[in-house]
């Protein structure tokens, strides 16, 4: 039997639309006023809906944006399951996860730096030396981020910390 892309990303579409009834669980108990419980389900959704238009969009670009959309479509559907759970533990508890929420970022801000990076090689040339300075920024941003809301270190700090980070992103952006 070959494998080709088109049945690979078949199977992934089967697999989101028969994971989506039980990522759905808390919506029974989703209060009409509670506008954190509808946001993090308008955003799941919305997120559901980029994740089949990047995949489906896969076939309509030239080859060099193929990589780039498939890791956009990557992003958008790691962080709607995170969401489609956050939800439920906020409708639960009452309470934002925070250890979720870094989860999260921990695996679709690097992806989204990977993207980046494969956008740059698609318009220009670029070292791989760039990849590896956003990676960096990128982990430093977040580590930071975390232990400073996790109580680790000062709030300050970390948040002092993790704008560093994010500069240096973005000087890696604009000034490479």
């Amino acid at each position: 039997m070959k494998i080709t892309l088109k049945g690979i990303k078949l199977g992934l579409a089967t697999s989101i639309i028969g994971v989506l009834p039980n990522l759905a669980s808390a919506a029974a108990n989703l209060e009409s006023d509670d506008f954190v419980g509808i946001s993090f389900w308008l955003i799941s959704m919305a997120l559901v809906a980029a994740t089949a238009f990047f995949f489906m969009e896969t076939q309509r670009v030239e080859g060099k944006w193929k990589t780039s959309l498939t890791v956009s479509g990557l992003v958008t559907l790691v962080a709607a399951v995170h969401y489609f759970y956050m939800r439920d533990v906020w409708v639960e508890t009452g309470e934002t996860p925070l250890v979720y929420r870094y989860i999260d970022w921990l695996i679709t801000v690097p992806l989204l730096m990977v993207e980046f990076y494969l956008i740059l090689r698609a318009i220009t040339a670029v070292s791989g030396g760039v990849f590896w300075r956003l990676m960096i920024g990128t982990f430093v941003m977040l580590a930071a981020g975390y232990m400073g809301e996790a109580g680790y270190i000062s709030a300050a700090i970390g948040f002092f910390i993790g704008i560093v980070g994010w500069a240096y992103i973005l000087y890696e952006i604009f000034f490479w």
